[in-house]
Order: C-alpha cells, then structure tokens, then sequence
C-alpha cells in the first residue's frame, strides 16, 4: 500500500488484551460478553472465528483493546490457505497484547491442546488471568482448581453465557495491566471526541472485500484464500483519514472500515455460521455512511450482485461500484492500464454493467485491482465525493429553479413545488394538484 495512505500520527494508545484458548472454549461468547454485545459470530463449529475481531472496553475507569480471535492450534496438522492466514492473525494479536485473557473449558478439563497452549504463554512471558468457562453453578468452581497445574494466577471461575464472573474477571485484567508501563503503540478507536466516517465494505463472497481490506489498512487485517464464506465476523478497522484523501481537507480524522461476511441468497448459505455473518454484514450496512459494493471484472454483475446493491440502494446509502480484480482482465486481453485500448475495455464493460443494473446509472464507478493496488488510491476522492452528495443540503431558490424547469414538461403542469425534507439520504417531498398520484415514469423523470 502506498505510504501516503498510512501515517505515524496516530491519537490515543490502549493496552491490547487477547483473548487465547483453544478452539471452541467459548471466546467469543466471552468477548460479546465483555464489550457488552453481540460483536463476534459464535457457533458450536470449532473455528469460526477467523480474524482478529477488536473493540475497546471500560471497566474502573480503564480503558483497553480487547481482542478476540481465531483458537490456537498448536498442533495444526491440516495446512491450508484458511488454517494458515487465521494464525497469522492469532501470532500478531499475541505479540501486540499487554495480557492475556486464556479461556479454558471447565466441561473438558485439562487437555493435551491446553498442555501445548500453556507452553506457549510461558513462551510469551506476558501476564496471564486464567479464565475457566462454563462454571455456570457454585458448585462448579472447585472443578477449575485442576488447571492451577500450569501455575498461572489468577484463576477466574465463570460462565460466558450467564454472565457469572464476568465482573471479577474485569476487575483482575485491570489489576494486571495497572504496575505495565504505557503502551508504545497506539490504537485508533472512536473516544467520543475523534470525527469518524464509516465505510462498509460488501458484495458476494469470494470478490475481494477482505483482500480490499487489507490493500487499504496496509497491512494483513483480514484472513484472505480464494475459498468462498472465509470471512465470517464483520471486521471493524479505523485507521487515520488524512493519509486516505490525501491532501484534500476533511472534518474526518478517523475512518472506520469494515470488512463484511459475503452475501448470498438464502438458499445458498450453508450453515447456521454464515447465516448469521449475512445479518452481521446487513447491521454493518445500518450503520455505514457510505458502502462500497465489490463485483468481479472477470464474472460482470451477477443476479446476486444486484440483489446486494439493492439492499444499498433500499438503505439509502452513497454506494460506490468497485470493478475488482481488473488486472486480470487486462492480462487476459494482453492490454496495459490507461492506454486507449484498456480504456475503451473498460467503457465496453461499464456498458454492460449498466445495462444489467440501469438502477445503478446514478453512483460512481472505479476499476481497481486489490491485490496490485490499481487505481485504489483514487477511492478516498470518491467516497469523499459519495459522502457529500448523501449529507447535501439543497438552497431553497435551487429547488424553485429546479421546480420551474420541470413544469416545461407537459406531464407536471400541475407541479406546485419540490420542498427538500432532510439528508442523509436526501429526501425531498413533491406536492402536485390533483388527486390522481403521477405515473412512476413521471416520478422517475423527477428523480433523474
């Protein structure tokens, strides 16, 4: 990623808390618990959770990261792109915590995959609380005193799923990180005072969102492999605004983007997993300021691309159409970007594009190459072109011009006037004589 888009100027620095175990001990039940909601996809599949998921906890006046993500597998027999990747983020939580939170399973006991684990948090010579799940009664806590074997104090009973502990668990990771000195590397998360834009990344699984994602952030945030449904959690990142825009001004100092689960049809999904990733990615486009839809130039628009850039649209989000993996087309063709033969390849796919989404005439379109970083440090101008339009406040005498054009028009003799209502998205109330509601194609008209 170029440089320009990262900077050293971050604000504020927290400790990092990581929450370890194995898999399936219940983390991610417990980081829900602890930030206070339901951020984190959990299932009774063992690996669910793939990226490092983080959000910032108070407890006693403390303030620090919490960091959930994939179980440790020290014993990872089956290497593949997934299982690889989703260390890699488990290594990097690891080596940025000031402590760790290791949950163990009370229901399981001590297993030979906690004996590996153990070993490796002496390895990291950091400070431990021991967190011993699933002591959902009173009498389970003597149950937890097999684990003292490992010699990590303290060791904290509780039950992720009826919050039994939680409290006591908080007031030890706030003792633990009060003797450490300041942490050196700061973390950007929204105070209440820093101005912040969100930006959901979405489209199908499979187009590049996560890969998107890390282009962006410069460094490997998401978990990516070309296995479709990899990315399950909606992975919040903030990074600063200024080196994203470049030098044009801003109100913004924070960008908080999210890389959002894949979103296929219904019928399609296969597991409990994704179908919660899908309404985890739809609450992610709730509270987006602009979205960013992902197709694939080598596949053009598909049905279910459109069926996602409806859910924008009926949001009423600035969406911006991001043409990936654009570099393989012009491979493919043997042509060169910006070159007039690579320029009138891309129109002819706009074209098309256009002709199978003509509701889509309206929003900005960009070609880009994730993986290369084509054209993607054009997308801060475009998303700051995309928020404006959204939160634009027209002049009354626009709309009386506005309203005096349209009467021209033999369908609108009876237009009265076009009174703006409110933004974000704009919204605008059309009064007409008459008591006969106007064609759709006449509210179309309006519209374009």
């Amino acid at each position: 990623m170029p440089k320009q888009f990262i900077t050293n100027q971050l604000p504020t620095a927290y400790h990092q808390v990581a929450l370890l175990g194995r898999p399936n001990v219940g983390k991610s039940t417990l980081f829900n618990r602890l930030v206070g909601k339901r951020k984190a996809v959990v299932s009774d599949i063992a690996g669910t959770t793939r990226d490092r998921l983080q959000q910032l906890v108070t407890h006693q006046k403390q303030q620090f990261v919490l960091v959930d993500m994939a179980g440790i597998e020290p014993a990872l027999s089956e290497k593949t792109e997934i299982s690889i990747g989703t260390q890699r983020q488990v290594e990097q939580a690891l080596k940025d915590a000031s402590l760790i939170i290791w949950v163990v399973d009370r229901v399981d006991g001590v297993t030979s995959q906690d004996e590996r684990v153990a070993e490796l948090v002496r390895r990291l010579n950091k400070p431990v609380v021991v967190a011993v799940n699933k002591c959902d009664a009173s009498q389970h806590e003597t149950d937890q005193l097999e684990f003292l074997r490992f010699g990590f104090q303290p060791l904290i009973p509780i039950s992720a799923v009826h919050n039994r502990g939680i409290e006591l668990l908080l007031d030890s990771v706030v003792e633990g990180l009060k003797d450490l000195p300041e942490p050196t590397v700061p973390h950007l998360f929204d105070d209440g005072e820093r101005r912040e834009l969100n930006i959901a990344i979405l489209g199908r699984p499979n187009v590049g969102k996560s890969t998107l994602l890390n282009c962006i952030v410069g460094e490997e945030r998401s978990v990516v492999s070309p296995i479709s449904g990899t990315t399950r959690d909606a992975v919040d990142t903030v990074i600063p605004a200024d080196g994203f825009f470049g030098n044009t001004f801003t109100k913004f100092q924070t960008l908080r983007i999210v890389d959002t689960a894949g979103i296929r049809q219904r019928g399609k999904m296969g597991h409990e997993v994704e179908a919660w990733s899908v309404l985890r990615s739809l609450d992610s486009l709730d509270a987006a300021e602009v979205a960013l839809l992902l197709v694939d130039a080598s596949e053009g628009i598909t049905h279910q691309d459109l069926i996602v850039a409806e859910k924008i649209v009926d949001a009423g989000k600035p969406l911006i159409l991001m043409v990936n993996k654009w570099d393989l087309v012009l491979e493919k063709q043997e042509l060169v970007s910006g070159t007039p033969e690579a320029d009138e390849a891309q129109e002819k796919l706009l074209n098309h594009l256009l002709r199978k989404a003509p509701f889509l005439g309206w929003c900005q379109v960009i070609f880009v190459s994730a993986l290369t970083n084509l054209n993607v440090q054009h997308l801060g101008g475009l998303v700051l072109r995309a928020y404006h339009a959204w939160t634009f406040e027209p002049k009354q005498t626009e709309l009386e011009a506005i309203t005096g054009e349209l009467r021209k028009n033999p369908r609108l003799k009876n237009l009265v006037s076009i009174d703006f209502q409110r933004n974000m998205p704009p919204i605008f109330i059309v009064n007409l004589h008459g008591s006969i509601l106007p064609h759709f194609t006449t509210r179309r008209f309006i519209e374009n």
